[in-house]
């Protein structure tokens, strides 16, 4: 499986914002760090007071175009999230858990780089 765009997914809601998009912006960069794309529900392009409702809507849009999410910690905390991993499931999108990512994506990594070299 080509894994290209990985979709952040974790709790939002009830977090100080500051937290969140700190939390978000490590993601993103640990993703990027084993060379996939991250695409954060922060860039919707709604504003962050926009309702959740709007909020999903964008987000789900957003998961659907990629290869595969990556669960934080706190996920299991946020509605939006779980609605999120079952889509991930129903798709059958590669799930990443935050606490298993570093090992996961450096073999996905690894494998990848592999497939291009034969190529």
């Amino acid at each position: 499986m080509n894994i290209q765009k990985i979709y952040i997914s974790g709790k939002i809601t009830g977090l100080p914002i500051s937290e969140v998009i700190a939390k978000f912006r490590a993601a993103e960069a640990k993703i990027r760090r084993f060379g996939f794309c991250p695409v954060s529900p922060l860039e919707n392009g709604l504003p962050f007071e926009a309702e959740w409702p709007d909020q999903m809507g964008k987000d789900v849009a957003l998961l659907l175009r990629c290869d595969a999410i990556y669960m934080l910690p706190d996920w299991q905390q946020s509605e939006g999230a779980m609605i999120e991993y079952l889509i991930a499931r129903q798709r059958r999108m590669r799930i990443f858990l935050a606490e298993t990512f570093d090992a996961h994506a450096a073999v996905e990594s690894n494998i990848e780089q592999r497939h291009e070299t034969e190529a």
